[in-house]
């Protein structure tokens, strides 16, 4: 007779996105692109915003007439943050303050990790040569994910001790068949712990790895179905192997020094709860969070358009408890009010992507538990002076003058009695917003001075990307591509003299 038990299947994490580390990506001395008085584009910068995220189909090559679009349509959005300044109604907004302090004090935990644990790195290269021995390695792997460790660990014995093969075990168990195989190779983006399952050493066909423990708490137990190996031949392609395995073994040392580090920051400090208001918490929360990702994202977007993050954080008759403490941090009480201040500079990061009502007060609890720890960090980053880094003020300026912008274009459209659409929106741009944006650079041009020397030599990507940034409260590493131009011609401004 079939043992009766619920099975959890694992998703290891796909990102159908791309996904970067918390390596901040802006470099200190970079080049510049674009100056507009005292603003600055650099050459990374606008290369960014023109691969990270989706470009509208008429700037979408690589040739030079589109070129010439991407590149006025970036100088276009800072010329309207100009044009609408900083008084206007959406930049008096808290909630909109709130947003741009949040990418603010995230872009600093990003320079952060990268002054006391990336740049500390030193890797070994005979760590390097062992690792790339595996990287070609792509294994077909079986896979459980179970809360229960001894449960795992049952499995594990039967299949060792010969009782049948690992899906045959494991379907004996849990009452079915489908146990989920995928493949995973060395450039999948997995989970840190899967991957250093897979590729810290040689593994063979039948091989049984676990338990596998995750960062959010559940153990993980995998098959070695089969394995192949796609060797590298050209020196091209060797250099790149090499270089992507140093690259991701950087991370992985570097998560292993920040990893110390934020013991160090956490060190004594305890987070009480209170269990009764928790509870109401979780039940007041529990249907907005469970919400599919892409309503969730919608959502928060179109509460950002609308100046009002408190309706949707604030339902279930959450204003009940508002004044009720939540928890106790270092000696300080949280209300559930503060709590709900402290969500809207740093919205919640599940570890788990997907996860069953019965899971979300456990992975609520972690997301808090995270949330309080980056406020440390945030804390440490200030004290560094991070918050005034040129990382940290370019990416900040990208984020505020994008919506500064989005607002006075749409403000102008408003005056015209004209609303941009995804139907309309070709049409709207070619007749009014080309000329309205030529206006803009006779205006400000002046003010404007383009690296014209590197606008020749920079190449855009044909391919559509939009990059996220995995377990971020902010993930979008840049804003949506503005529309705002299609003008093709660079004939305003003046050359830049001096390169940066």
């Amino acid at each position: 007779m079939k043992k009766c038990y619920t099975i959890v299947v694992a998703i290891i994490i796909v990102f159908i996105l791309l996904s970067c580390g918390r390596k901040v990506e802006m470099d200190q001395n970079e080049h510049l692109m674009v100056r507009i008085g005292d603003q600055e584009i650099s050459i990374h910068e606008h290369i960014k915003r023109a691969e990270y995220t989706i470009r509208p189909p008429y700037c979408r090559s690589d040739n030079m007439t589109h070129r010439k679009i991407v590149l006025n349509s970036i100088i276009a959005e800072k010329l309207l943050a100009l044009e609408a300044g900083d008084d206007n109604e959406l930049m008096q907004l808290e909630s909109f303050q709130n947003f741009i302090r949040g990418h603010k004090e995230q872009a600093m935990r990003q320079v952060l990790f990268q002054k006391v644990a990336y740049e500390k790195v030193e890797l070994d290269t005979s760590e390097i040569k062992q690792v790339y021995k595996l990287a070609g390695r792509t294994y077909k792997v079986d896979f459980i994910n179970v809360s229960d460790s001894s449960l795992a660990s049952r499995i594990r014995a039967d299949v060792q001790a010969g009782k049948g093969t690992f899906r045959e075990v494991a379907a004996d168990y849990f009452g079915t068949d489908k146990i989920p195989t995928r493949e995973v190779s060395w450039q999948s983006p997995e989970n840190p712990e899967v991957h250093n399952a897979l590729f810290s050493q040689p593994l063979k066909k039948g091989k049984l790895i676990g338990l596998v423990i995750s960062s959010d708490g559940s153990a993980l137990l995998m098959h070695v179905a089969d394995w192949i190996n796609r060797p590298v031949i050209t020196d091209k392609d060797i250099q790149q192997r090499w270089s992507d395995v140093k690259e991701k073994l950087m991370d992985k040392h570097a998560q292993q020094l920040y990893s110390q580090y934020i013991g160090q920051v956490m060190k004594g400090k305890k987070v009480d709860f209170d269990r009764g208001t928790f509870i109401k918490l979780t039940e007041a929360l529990a249907p907005f969070y469970l919400k599919q990702q892409e309503q969730k994202q919608q959502l928060l977007q179109d509460n950002l358009r609308n100046q009002d993050l408190t309706r949707d954080l604030e339902m279930g008759n959450i204003s009940d408890i508002k004044e009720q403490p939540l928890l106790n941090i270092d000696g300080q009480v949280w209300t559930v009010g503060d709590f709900l201040q402290e969500v809207r500079l740093h919205p919640l990061v599940f570890q788990k992507r997907k996860y069953s009502e019965k899971e979300f007060p456990a992975q609520f609890h972690l997301a808090i538990l995270n949330l309080i720890e980056d406020k440390y960090l945030t804390r440490e980053a200030y004290k560094k002076g991070y918050d005034k880094s040129k990382p940290v003020v370019n990416n900040t300026n990208m984020w505020q003058d994008h919506f500064g912008a989005m607002y006075q274009r749409d403000a102008y459209l408003k005056s015209l009695g004209i609303k941009l659409t995804g139907e309309n929106y070709m049409q709207v741009i070619e007749e009014h917003l080309n000329p309205y944006i030529d206006s803009l650079q006779a205006k400000y041009g002046e003010r404007i001075e383009v690296n014209t020397d590197a606008f020749d030599e920079t190449k855009l990507t044909r391919v559509d990307l939009h990059v996220v940034l995995q377990g971020m409260p902010f993930p979008d590493v840049v804003p949506q591509f503005p529309l705002v131009t299609s003008d093709t011609k660079l004939d305003y401004g003046k050359k830049m003299e001096k390169l940066y």
